[in-house]
């Protein structure tokens, strides 16, 4: 067993949609969809907002911190310095970053064989697709019949400001 996977695991995802998709990730009982390293989760838009020391006060420490953000925004300047506070804090053992691009809603796309967001729950609208998907009770179903395919998720290069941005997904992959 590798050390990195000896540490504590604290994720923070840009929005609730991607919550439910980390939990299913690393927690689903189905082999399948068990593909990530557990954690804590929190809802947390990295690109946005700024991570502050009282952020810290729960961690662990040896915490790898992993950040799940979209990328269609036009700065990463909050980003880059919330990954700075981070690499730099003493309880951090690993600050691993993946980009989703543009958002989760093509992540899906791209790792489904669906030709559009709406297709994957039969939702009416955007709107009601994020609130469909965090709701749905078997939403490893509704992905295995969209024949979803873990490897095509998050492995986009990045392109615009996140040009350049290392993807660590392989860090976390069971």
């Amino acid at each position: 067993m590798k050390s990195m996977e000896l540490g504590q695991y604290h994720y923070y995802v840009e929005g609730e949609n991607e919550r439910v998709l980390v939990e299913i990730l690393s927690k689903c009982k189905d082999e399948k969809f068990n593909v990530i390293r557990p954690g804590k989760i929190d809802v947390f838009n990295v690109v946005e907002r700024e991570i502050k020391s009282t952020h810290m006060l729960n961690l662990k420490d040896n915490t790898v911190v992993v950040l799940v953000f979209d990328t269609d925004t036009k700065s990463r300047a909050i980003l880059d310095k919330n990954t700075k506070f981070l690499e730099k804090h003493k309880k951090i053992k690993d600050v691993i970053l993946i980009p989703q691009v543009y958002n989760l809603e093509d992540e899906l796309i791209r790792s489904c064989n669906i030709k559009n967001i709406l297709q994957l729950l039969g939702s009416k609208s955007k709107k009601e697709f994020k609130s469909d998907f965090n709701k749905v009770n078997n939403l490893n179903e509704h992905l295995i019949k969209a024949e979803f395919t873990f490897n095509k998720l998050w492995r986009k290069k990045t392109n615009g400001v996140f040009a350049g941005i290392k993807n660590g997904i392989h860090k976390i992959e069971k």
